[in-house]
């Protein structure tokens, strides 16, 4: 199953043992900025392989001599930190099963993961603890909590027969006493549970992916090949990469499996996505796999300062940029002047080292994603998977920089379309077949946990997952994502919508931060709740003289809720659409501009900035219906 070079690798922990072997045992591992009490960040420091190692081995240990036992859940629920990837490892150490848990995720979300996967202990962050002293009435069988942190005095002692609260100190400590607790009779195999990973629920309570040690070495050992084959960079102990990501996602959860496995350094950001770039400057990392909002704002930002500039700076960019648009159809984006003298100074804000950047978690435009390979003049891809199939299943190759599709699969798996009629999609569409993507093999979930209707509905009979996702093959045989199923509703006059694509067209202008599309069965047209980039649009406003005065208003809620502005941006909206290729019933005729992002916080986006849609609808539903009322007024007033 597995190529020679990782034979012997049959389990998680085997193969961070082989990253280990690979950098040295006191080779860097994880490195994170330490926090003064003035919340100022200090330079990256590092931990080695043998440290990462050693305490995982210690805190396995001392959770087995508190009475975890092999296959047990052992939860964890804080954001991205140092400690949360010793659990994990520890975790892989003694077979222990690990279930991640969003760290911004409500209370009876994180309840019914851990009653559902009967958790037998939880690592928790100390900011999160609070919340645990809520539910450990309900949470019987939770045996060990362990705080990342100092424990409390006094903390649960209203609950007497609750679990024991220990910090992670002190069960490191525990687990060195006397000598490690015994490993596993039988170490884990690659069909072993490795973790069961939460979707974030776009639509409604949490499921589990059961996902074993084989999907995540699977796609370890398909990057070998790619590698081998010169298709994706060599990566190894000189790399670093920059961790964004949140690790309860599977994407971020197979990139440090594939990183860690080759022995390449990762560092952690701060926490605070307002602080990336500064982290980004400091770490100056070789490696990054983000999320389309993270590349749509460098990409707006940069050309926001190129137009600012004027005069011969803007058209000098603005030339070389031309330039090499030209070359990336000959799958060229380098070029010996213009990337030392015009695109130099975007690199070098991105640390100036970066050589290999991929882009995943969701569609990302074909306009960003040229511009990040001009810009950054290095290979820059787009990557396809889901939760269900442990994170990456395909990846565009790096010598073909058409964008729009997302190239052939990693390697542990195989696609196939099957016809969509209903929406016009067939696999004998001429020139290129179309369907929903269907994939099988190493790195598929196995189940969803304790599901077995939902499980029924995601996969066939024959093990094939059915993603909801509509596909193309290219002439080349790539993978063109061009729809989606999942979330496709119909309006009055029979016309399917799929608000997620027109979400992704509107939100490559840098006008617009967010979208939610909405329409329904009762409705011919569209509307959409906007959420406006408050820069572009102060800016946009001061060029059209009937709305300049709105331009320094201090109050940008106030400039939202302006009729003058709404209709000047329908407007916007209307041409933008149209400009980029969508329907005329595509396009939103109405619009109401919210001041306030969709956040996590306020439960309209999930961990992986995807839109809640149903909670999107409950909380704007008035709101719709006046934006239709609006529309319907107008139509009988005409």
């Amino acid at each position: 199953m597995l190529t020679a070079n990782m034979e012997g690798v049959n389990n998680m922990h085997d193969n961070f043992l082989r990253g280990m072997m690979l950098a040295g045992n006191d080779a860097p591992c994880f490195g994170y900025r330490p926090i003064d009490l003035d919340g100022n960040a200090g330079p990256y420091e590092w931990v080695s392989y043998r440290h990462v190692n050693d305490t995982a081995s210690a805190i396995g240990s001392g959770l087995s001599k508190l009475g975890i036992k092999t296959k047990d859940c052992v939860g964890i629920f804080s954001a991205n930190c140092l400690e949360w990837s010793y659990v994990e490892h520890a975790t892989y150490v003694y077979n222990f099963i690990s279930v991640p848990m969003y760290d911004t995720l409500g209370i009876d979300a994180v309840k019914h993961m851990a009653t559902e996967t009967e958790m037998s202990a939880v690592a928790v962050a100390p900011g999160k603890l609070p919340a645990f002293v809520n539910m450990w009435k309900d949470l019987p069988l939770v045996k060990v909590v362990v705080v990342f942190g100092p424990v409390p005095d006094g903390i649960g002692a209203e609950i007497p027969n609750g679990p024991l609260i220990i910090s992670l100190d002190d069960l490191i400590l525990l687990g060195n006493n006397n000598g490690l607790a015994p490993l596993p009779a039988t170490p884990a195999t690659p069909n072993d549970t490795c973790t069961i990973c939460y979707t974030s629920g776009t639509t409604g309570t949490p499921k589990g992916a059961v996902l074993t040690h084989m999907c995540f070495l699977s796609s370890a050992n398909a990057v070998e090949k790619r590698i081998s084959h010169g298709l994706i960079p060599i990566m190894d102990s000189t790399d670093i990469f920059f961790s964004i990501l949140p690790l309860a996602h599977c994407l971020e959860r197979s990139v440090h499996a594939i990183l860690t496995g080759r022995g390449v350094p990762i560092g952690f950001n701060q926490g605070d996505i307002r602080k990336i770039v500064d982290d980004i400057g400091e770490l100056k990392p070789t490696i990054m796999v983000g999320v389309p909002r993270i590349f749509n704002r460098i990409h707006d930002q940069v050309w926001a300062q190129v137009k600012a500039k004027g005069g011969v700076a803007s058209a000098l960019f603005n030339y070389a940029y031309g330039v090499k648009k030209s070359n990336l159809k000959l799958n060229n984006n380098q070029h010996w002047l213009w990337d030392r003298l015009v695109f130099k100074a975007v690199r070098q804000k991105l640390g100036g080292r970066l050589r290999l950047v991929i882009s995943g978690s969701a569609p990302i435009s074909g306009d960003v994603l040229d511009f990040m390979r001009i810009a950054l003049s290095t290979t820059v891809l787009e990557g396809y998977g889901l939760t269900e199939s442990a994170g990456p299943c395909g990846v565009s190759l790096s010598t073909d920089m058409k964008p729009g599709n997302v190239g052939c699969t990693l390697g542990t798996c195989v696609y196939k379309l099957v016809s969509v009629p209903e929406m016009g999609y067939s696999i004998d569409d001429k020139p290129h077949p179309r369907g929903e993507i269907y994939i099988k093999g190493n790195n598929i979930f196995s189940q969803y946990y304790k599901r077995p209707d939902l499980t029924a509905e995601a996969k066939t009979t024959d093990g094939w997952l059915i993603t909801g996702d509509i596909g193309m093959f290219d002439a080349q045989g790539n993978l063109a994502i061009i729809d989606r199923k999942k979330n496709m509703f119909k309006l009055s006059q029979g016309e399917y919508i799929t608000p997620e694509r027109i979400e992704v067209i509107y939100t490559d202008s840098a006008l617009v931060d967010q979208a939610y599309i909405h329409g329904d069965s009762l409705q011919n047209e569209l509307v959409a709740i906007v959420v406006p980039n408050e820069e572009f649009l102060r800016r946009n406003v001061a060029e059209t003289p009937d709305l300049a005065h709105w331009a320094e208003h201090e109050r940008f809620d106030d400039i939202c809720q302006s009729k003058d502005v709404i209709e000047h941006f329908v407007g916007f909206i209307s041409e933008w659409g149209r400009s980029h290729g969508l329907k005329g019933f595509e396009i939103p005729k109405n619009v109401y501009l919210e001041y306030s992002p969709f956040t996590i916080e306020n439960e309209i986006l999930t961990p992986t900035l995807k839109i809640k849609r149903q909670a999107a609808k409950n909380k704007y539903i008035d709101i719709l219906n006046h934006l239709y009322d609006e529309l319907h007024y107008k139509l009988t007033k005409n």
